[in-house]
């Protein structure tokens, strides 16, 4: 008696926090379905720009380097900044040489001066298209010339960060952007109830090979629409139970001090503090050319077994007298398969090598936990059953929904309207 009583206030409980939180867990839901191949999707954007070395005659080169000449001039006024202009102009004569790492850097500067925060991310295909940053802008810059192929995100990255923006805080900005993170941070809250409840309610009274059976497999045919909504969202809400729980769990290191204090507490740690670094306002103060010391990278990775490295971002303007480098085996920033090089840009000595078990042990796990959030921990295979599960939550949210609208509207009605006819 006291079981059935639990199992009634859970049922309850269940279809109420269903029914208020159903729209936004559907909405979170199905955003997360349209992020499942983001880095895959993004990558192939960016190789549509990739440039065929051999196709690219020396008049092609000129005309691509003149025209570079004149976008930047666009920017910073006509060429008052000399050093932007040689820098350009000198690689007419040199087209079809990859442009240096500091030529990169010049030219992110002559656009955006007062950007000294800048990323440049090498990809080791030849012909690949350069992804480089200055501060919060970006651009896709011609790998042999120089010439700005691409301003902005694109129309791919552009998609995917506003899905994005929707999945963390329903699009709302400014002041109400903390409003959007609070609702999508406890209506995660009520889906993992929603997940562990639905759990309790699914047992069967005796645990048998039958009654599991029928709980797990989806029968040859339906008695009506009621049957397969409701086996359907009892069968696939067990399927997905595990990696549902595993998303919904690790979202919340992303919303709530106590889930990152837990993480990191369960290994005798603190949750670290944001590290505080001076501003940079110049890049002057670096002495050794970026081109070196992306050289100097390329031989740390082809010692220490990354020579098939996918790709590697160079950081500086973070820290005064520093360059990170990150070596990626992979397009998913999988842990395992990358590491961090920094350099002293005025010595070009390394000064810290920091992989995934140079963290410490919380660290490692709230690494691990991000990752897993997106499925990318176990790469394509992952983030490929995170999608599917996210999509079957989608039909969970409708199922439980159409459930809710017959227990709570369509059957009373009809009870009503029999006890009428039968008065």
């Amino acid at each position: 008696m006291v079981s059935k009583t639990i199992k009634k206030w859970v049922f309850w409980t269940h279809l109420v926090a269903g029914l208020i939180a159903g729209i936004l867990v559907l909405c979170m839901s199905f955003t997360g379905v349209l992020l499942t191949y983001e880095r895959q999707i993004v990558e192939f954007s960016e190789r549509l720009h990739d440039v065929e070395p051999a196709k690219l005659s020396t008049h092609a080169g000129e005309k691509a380097v003149r025209h570079e000449d004149e976008h930047i001039g666009e920017y910073i006024g006509g060429y008052t900044d000399t050093q932007a202009h040689s820098a350009v102009s000198a690689r007419i004569s040199t087209a079809r040489a990859r442009i240096s790492t500091d030529e990169v850097v010049t030219i992110l500067q002559a656009l955006k001066p007062n950007e000294p925060h800048i990323y440049v991310r090498w990809v080791n295909r030849e012909g690949a298209a350069i992804p480089a940053w200055a501060g919060r802008y970006s651009f896709l810059l011609h790998p042999y010339t120089g010439e700005i192929l691409r301003e902005g995100e694109g129309m791919v990255g552009e998609f995917f960060h506003v899905v994005t923006d929707f999945h963390r805080y329903f699009s709302l900005a400014g002041d109400y952007r903390v409003v959007g993170k609070n609702i999508t941070a406890y209506a995660n809250l009520v889906f993992l109830f929603l997940i562990v409840s639905g759990l309790y309610l699914w047992l069967p009274k005796r645990l048998n090979l039958r009654a599991l059976k029928q709980q797990f497999l989806l029968p040859k045919t339906y008695q009506n629409s009621h049957h397969r909504n409701r086996q359907w969202h009892v069968v696939f809400g067990i399927w997905c139970l595990i990696p549902l729980f595993i998303i919904a769990l690790t979202a919340t290191i992303f919303h709530f001090d106590w889930a990152n204090k837990a993480i990191y507490g369960a290994f005798g740690e603190s949750v670290p503090t944001r590290e505080q670094h001076e501003e940079i306002t110049s890049l002057a103060a670096d002495e050794v050319p970026y081109e070196t010391l992306f050289k100097s990278a390329q031989q740390h990775a082809n010692a220490n077994g990354y020579a098939d490295w996918y790709s590697m971002w160079m950081e500086i303007g973070e820290d005064i007298q520093e360059a990170r480098f990150f070596i990626d085996k992979s397009i998913g920033h999988r842990q395992e398969l990358a590491y961090s090089l920094f350099f002293d840009t005025q010595t070009g000595k390394v000064t810290k090598v920091l992989r995934k078990q140079d963290w410490s042990r919380g660290g490692q796990a709230w690494g691990t936990a991000r990752f897993l959030h997106t499925g990318e921990y176990f790469g394509v295979v992952g983030q490929t059953v995170a999608g599917l599960v996210s999509l079957l939550a989608c039909v969970l949210v409708y199922t439980g929904i159409v459930l809710a609208w017959r227990r709570l509207v369509s059957e009373p009605k009809r009870l009503r309207e029999n006890a009428g006819a039968n008065s």
